[in-house]
């Protein structure tokens, strides 16, 4: 099989990883169709669930806290915000347990690759936020919304 066939395989493998053991409902229920869960997230829900937080089944699995940090350290790789990485996941890990990889890559990047194709996503108040959010991050200090 071609490494490309096996690339386009692992999407819904790992989406399916994803969605295992949901839990809490949505503070703010989306009300589009589809969802975080869907294998083509749209900006719109993405955004929604930015700003109204990633809950229930559309924190697929992960705490909807996590998933609220990861989406603003996401945002802060989107925006080109400077963040000492090695401490954020240092931190996350100290926090949240779970992998340097889980962290990184089901996380972070999920939600920078999502953010990055949010158009105007980088305005300025987004920008604001993410850089008061990133030196509590690096010292350990995650919001808990949920």
């Amino acid at each position: 099989m071609p490494s490309h066939n096996l690339t386009a395989l692992a999407a819904p493998v790992l989406v399916a990883a994803l969605l295992a053991g949901c839990a809490a409902s949505a503070p703010k229920p989306y009300g589009g169709s589809g969802g975080m869960a869907a294998y083509n997230i749209t900006p719109d829900v993405y955004t929604h669930h930015y700003q109204h937080g990633f809950t229930g089944r559309d924190a697929m699995g992960w705490d909807a806290n996590l998933q609220w940090a990861w989406s603003r350290i996401g945002a802060a790789k989107t925006c080109g915000v400077p963040y000492a990485a090695d401490k954020v996941l240092a931190q996350l890990i100290a926090t949240y347990g779970h992998s340097e990889t889980a962290h990184g890559m089901v996380g972070i990047d999920f939600h920078h690759l999502q953010s990055k194709g949010v158009p105007g996503f980088c305005s300025e108040a987004r920008v604001a936020e993410v850089r008061q959010q990133l030196p509590a991050f690096e010292m350990g200090r995650f919001v808990k919304r949920w």
